[in-house]
């Protein structure tokens, strides 16, 4: 069963909402899980690369939770970044949209995303 954020997240950048959007609380209570709970913010992550419908979510997604979580935790990520974009062509077009890596994780992820026909 997916996470009851995922649905609102999706749905309020689809729409280009504004922060008076119900829906902007999906937006707000991921960015603290990020941070309080890393391992549930990977796990919520995922889902949202799995379950956004077009590019503009798929980017929203990279430069927001997977950017976050890449650069504030990348060395208790990146090996779980790999394993995944070996396997996943979603999650490894989502890549090219995340910016700002420490060097060493930025090198990591290049060899996965340079294999991108058409990044984000």
């Amino acid at each position: 069963m997916p996470h009851p954020l995922v649905a609102d997240w999706i749905a309020y950048h689809a729409e280009r909402a504004k922060p008076s959007d119900p829906r902007f609380s999906a937006f707000e209570e991921l960015n603290d899980l990020l941070h309080k709970d890393p391992e549930a913010g990977w796990s919520v992550t995922l889902e949202l690369i799995v379950a956004a419908p077009d590019d503009l979510t798929l980017a929203n997604v990279a430069a927001g939770p997977l950017e976050d979580l890449l650069t504030h935790e990348a060395e208790r990520f990146i090996d779980r970044v790999e394993l995944q974009a070996r396997r996943d062509p979603k999650f490894r077009r989502c890549l090219t949209g995340v910016w700002g890596l420490p060097a060493s994780i930025r090198d990591r992820v290049l060899k996965y995303t340079s294999t991108v026909a058409d990044p984000l």
